[in-house]
């Protein structure tokens, strides 16, 4: 083994790690260093891995996660390991300090090293409010460098936020949103959700409601405590609203508002545009991936209709015919349904009939989440 000690480079290898001195009271304590530095290489690959499929913007975080999570090869093992890497790196760090509180290693000839290292401590720790500035940048898309620096400090200056709470503003409430919360939304929007845009100081939010009539109580009421258990709405029970047309009878809806949010600006852009210098509903080209199972059994709780004997009716009113065709697409190839396009009896007004011989299968798809008040629609088949 004479080359590591004469070859140059193997030299100083081989004096770091066989023929160093070292103290005879060494012990295991003193191998944090090195494992910070492992698990520092690990973030290092692990984080330009993910850097590679990750997209830091509004519209497309959660998306490019579920990409990384559920399409790239051995993704959710690259993003769980850089995660719990990082828990460890903190873990290790603390450590470490303590090790050198007890040992003294504060105390001169280190004295230097141990300033090192508590600089470095304080830009980590600094450096952790990194992520929050960049979002308030580059969310509030204002070129005032007084404004910008105000957003800056005002969110670093922030405690962890919870959504459900009413006085905070859109742009604090960034999620991350359960995946179901946003197939119940997107899906409602096929059916009777809509949304509204806030305009703001910071930046523009969305606000999405929905009204049902009173024999669909049951239903409004489950969704108005999924939304408040999730921290969308602040209130537990949805609100009678009192509905007046000239000349008609009066009568009540339930109605559910949630919260305003900044965060979830993508939705309603992607679902409302401009068609022929009108504003109008359309459905969006990556729609597919939010009609869950959960997602649809919402769709038909909302706009389903049973055919006693046959099979049901998906009312698709709003939405042109080739949207229809989409729509119907999806359903065939990730569900497996036959469904046929039909006419409403009114012009240029459509709805999805998913045939008899798929009841049984569609039934088995969406039955957990069916509520009880709601299995009528499937009563010749659960």
């Amino acid at each position: 083994m004479r080359i590591f000690k004469s070859h140059s480079l193997m030299s100083l290898v081989n004096g770091y790690l066989i023929d160093s001195p070292q103290p005879s009271n060494i012990s295991y304590l003193w191998n944090f260093g090195s494992l910070l530095a492992f698990c520092l290489v690990i973030q290092i690959i692990t984080g330009v891995t993910l850097a590679m499929h990750y997209n830091p913007s509004v519209l497309d975080a959660f998306n490019s996660v579920e990409h990384i999570m559920r399409d790239v090869n051995n993704g959710w093992l690259i993003r769980y390991l850089h995660s719990n890497t990082a828990s460890a790196f903190f873990f290790l760090v603390y450590l470490h300090i303590g090790r050198g509180l007890y040992y003294g290693s504060y105390r001169a000839p280190r004295t230097l090293v141990w300033a090192i290292g508590t600089i470095i401590f304080i830009l980590m720790m600094a450096s952790l409010y990194w992520p929050n500035w960049m979002f308030t940048l580059t969310s509030t898309g204002h070129n005032n460098k007084k404004n910008i620096l105000f957003s800056c400090v005002a969110r670093t200056s922030q405690k962890p936020i919870k959504l459900n709470k009413s006085r905070i503003k859109a742009i604090y409430r960034i999620g991350p949103h359960d995946k179901d919360v946003l197939c119940v939304l997107v899906c409602g929007m096929l059916g009777d959700w809509w949304s509204d845009e806030v305009k703001g100081q910071l930046g523009n939010s969305v606000r999405f409601n929905i009204e049902q009539g009173v024999c669909n109580s049951a239903y409004i009421h489950y969704l108005t405590t999924f939304f408040y258990e999730k921290g969308y709405t602040s209130y537990i029970v949805p609100k009678l609203v009192k509905k007046t047309i000239k000349d008609e009878k009066d009568w009540f809806n339930y109605r559910l508002t949630l919260y305003t949010f900044t965060s979830l600006l993508w939705i309603h852009n992607s679902f409302y545009k401009e068609v022929n210098g009108l504003k109008r509903k359309v459905v969006p080209d990556w729609i597919g991936d939010y009609i869950t199972p959960f997602g649809l059994a919402h769709w038909i709780m909302q706009d389903g209709s049973r055919q006693r004997g046959q099979g049901i009716y998906i009312a698709v009113n709003s939405f042109t015919y080739e949207e229809c065709i989409f729509l119907r697409n999806i359903l065939q190839e990730k569900f497996k349904l036959k469904c046929t396009i039909v006419k409403t009896g009114k012009i240029n007004q459509w709805r999805i009939n998913i045939w008899k011989e798929s009841m049984s299968n569609l039934t088995e798809i969406v039955k957990p989440y069916i509520i009880n008040e709601m299995k009528y629609k499937f009563l010749d088949y659960v």
